[in-house]
């Protein structure tokens, strides 16, 4: 496509995500033209299509072989993201692919493969990044103010999947770990690995963990086959440590705080309901930054500001493949007892 030329963008998957999210501020992009919809249940299509216009498709093919769609969204099921990227960089479209990327390192690897090779380029929508805080926060920290980042803490937990999902059952693809995964570790976890990599400008080279299932339960009241809880420990390359809890069983207010500790202070987000960042140096001198929340998650706008643009992806696949080593390795540490080198 032309630099400059909005890009007209199909949207595959029409569940939760897509209707409180990348539906509404792709309808409100000033960078983009929302053109189609595809979901396996058409009726979910066909309403999207119905309150914000667009062409309803049969099939996702269809909408991948359709040379008046420039790029597309995926919001399906994460047993679907690795085969759907693929197939639509291999038609050269811009692709937009909710978190996880898929469901195995191999096909993670097929994926920035897929990328290489095609025109166009894939992102993740690794929404943490795009936030004023966390931005804000990887700002502070580069210029060196609050010294060398010693350790951090990081938590993420929510009541379930069940409670956000369109299926509001604990027999949502959520919460079956062949349509999902890892359940906690994959959903909850793929978010910080990312966003406190993306902060500390740096990789992680070591993790333990400890997973289990300890509280959600199918119909036939049996604990799910996914994690619901995960305890993490985790290294960076220059030796900063930290602990990474997630959790499916927080029935309190969703917990998303970070904390960076450094030699000259403390770096908390999402800590105070009154502002999204907190700097609070030795001397005692306080900094506090946001104190409205972001008025959208900014992912869809990057993304098609990228294309029209005829810029680089904003969250390359490489990142977002390094991101999924981190959680296949807190997945093998749960499993095996050990801790596992990246």
């Amino acid at each position: 496509m032309t630099k400059g030329m909005k890009p007209r963008i199909g949207i595959i998957g029409c569940g939760q995500i897509a209707k409180i999210r990348h539906v509404p501020e792709l309808a409100k992009s000033e960078h983009a033209e929302l053109a189609g919809f595809y979901d396996y249940i058409p009726e979910h299509a066909e309403v999207l299509a119905k309150q914000y216009g667009g062409k309803v498709y049969e099939r996702y093919e269809d909408m991948l072989e359709d040379d008046t769609i420039d790029g597309v969204v995926i919001c399906t099921s994460n047993d679907s993201h690795g085969k759907i990227s693929v197939e639509a960089l291999k038609q050269n479209k811009y692709v937009l692919c909710e978190k996880p990327m898929c469901m195995s390192l191999e096909e993670a690897k097929m994926v920035v493969d897929a990328d290489k090779e095609s025109k166009a380029f894939y992102m993740a929508a690794h929404n943490q990044r795009f936030t004023l805080a966390h931005k804000k926060a990887k700002e502070i920290l580069k210029s060196g103010q609050m010294g060398r980042v010693l350790s951090f803490r990081c938590t993420l937990a929510h009541t379930g999947p069940e409670n956000f999902s369109v299926n509001r059952s604990t027999s949502t693809w959520y919460l079956n770990k062949k349509s999902s995964g890892f359940g906690c570790i994959t959903d909850l976890g793929i978010h910080k690995c990312d966003v406190i990599s993306y902060v500390l400008a740096e990789s992680f080279v070591r993790v333990a963990a400890i997973a289990g299932t300890r509280d959600k339960r199918d119909a036939d009241g049996n604990f799910v086959d996914v994690y619901d809880n995960a305890a993490c420990v985790l290294e960076t390359e220059s030796g900063i440590m930290g602990t990474l809890n997630l959790s499916y069983s927080n029935y309190g207010p969703m917990e998303n705080g970070m904390f960076f500790y450094c030699e000259n202070g403390v770096l908390r987000i999402y800590n105070n309901t009154d502002c999204a960042l907190e700097v609070i140096m030795k001397s005692g001198e306080k900094t506090s930054y946001f104190s409205q929340a972001n008025p959208s998650s900014n992912v869809v706008d990057t993304f098609a500001e990228a294309i029209q643009n005829q810029e680089a992806s904003p969250v390359a696949a490489q990142e977002s493949f390094d991101a999924m080593r981190v959680v296949f390795a807190i997945e093998e540490s749960s499993r095996t007892g050990k801790f596992v080198e990246l």
